[in-house]
């Protein structure tokens, strides 16, 4: 814009300097003709000035346009794989499961609730959409839906599920835990949530990851053997690794990988540095056993808890001691009972739905 101004003003220097040498022979004539010429140059440049105003407005508004575009396919790519990547945690809070339900649970889309009032379950997928609990055929659901419709199993305290999914990956799943899952899985993304505690044996498929959520976390994995355990009202939750490897990250994108005979801890959103561990102990549930070694008996109780679905109270000074021991857990709880109380100076009293313990 400098460099306009200061054509324009040449242009008038010279034309003054010329009028001045001859200013005692100028003619009218040629004076006017002096400043039609000014005039001539002085319109050029407004001319050109205009032009090049209009060349950056629109080259501004090209590029504002361009911006505003691709910060909107932005916007839109970004809040799309936001609703992917958060849509099984929203319908999770959403479809909150009643505390005091007594029956194990499925929910299908469109469907009657089935209820399973046994004390274990086995539910199958099938990959045409047949589902099978305890060997009865319960649904013929439509597998080549356009969005895939999220199911929900809740198997509650005292209660076991074996699930096996559509891809056929299995699971089973602990007493008091829910599983969040799509009738079908899209053929390169499969995704599950889980509130409570599972073990997957996950069917091994390179070209769609297996992804396991959390509240706090998630479990990333292409096929392998795993024990997730992230019951709401425990402060820490844990990854073990059988077999394969796994990839975990909590919400601040922090992330620790499984080699096999590992295990790490999660609390209040942190992860702790993995572990090698003996994973028995912390799978031996699928196999109805409860082993513990030097752990406090108010861990154990809370375990026997939600296997038994019985409320017990402990005195406080009951609670920090530490047991070792090995439970079946298809015995009766008093045969499970009896035995902690060979290893522990405790004794028991049901009064009502609850069992109180205290020390001898």
């Amino acid at each position: 814009m400098e460099n306009k101004k200061s054509t324009i003003y040449r242009a008038i220097r010279k034309v003054i300097l010329h009028v001045q040498k001859r200013e005692r022979s100028v003619s009218t004539a040629e004076l006017e003709e002096s400043w039609r010429r000014i005039e001539k140059q002085i319109y050029a440049a407004k001319k050109k000035k205009r032009h090049q105003r209009l060349l950056y407005v629109a080259t501004y508004s090209s590029a504002a346009a361009i911006l505003l575009c691709m910060f909107w396919l932005g916007k839109q790519f970004i809040s799309h794989y936001h609703a992917d990547d958060n849509s099984l945690a929203d319908f999770a809070l959403r479809m909150q499961a009643d505390p005091l339900q007594e029956d194990i649970l499925l929910l299908i889309p469109g469907e009657k609730n089935i209820e399973v009032s046994d004390t274990d379950a086995n539910i199958i997928y099938s990959q045409n959409g047949i589902v099978v609990v305890n060997s009865d055929t319960v649904n013929q659901i439509q597998a080549q839906k356009k969005e895939p419709e999220f199911n929900q199993l809740i198997t509650p305290k005292g209660k076991r599920t074996q699930l096996t999914l559509s891809d056929g990956t299995h699971l089973w799943v602990n007493s008091g835990t829910r599983v969040i899952y799509p009738t079908h899985f899209e053929k390169e993304h499969r995704e599950i949530y889980v509130e409570g505690e599972v073990f997957l044996d996950v069917y091994r498929n390179e070209k769609a990851p297996f992804i396991v959520r959390t509240k706090d976390f998630q479990v990333q994995v292409l096929g392998t053997s795993f024990n997730v355990s992230a019951y709401s009202l425990e402060k820490t939750s844990s990854v073990v690794l059988v077999k394969g490897s796994v990839n975990i990250k909590n919400h601040n994108r922090q992330q620790v990988k499984l080699t096999p005979g590992q295990l790490v801890n999660i609390h209040s959103n942190q992860l702790d540095a993995p572990q090698n561990v003996d994973v028995e102990p912390y799978i031996c549930w699928i196999k109805n056993i409860l082993m513990y070694t030097d752990d406090p008996l108010d861990k154990v109780f809370r375990k026997l808890n939600l296997y038994y679905g019985k409320e017990f109270v402990l005195d406080p000074e009951v609670e920090s001691m530490q047991v070792s021991g090995k439970l079946d857990l298809k015995d009766k709880l008093e045969d499970v009972l009896h035995t902690i109380s060979y290893s522990a100076p405790i004794e028991y009293k049901e009064v009502g739905d609850k069992i109180y313990v205290r020390k001898k």
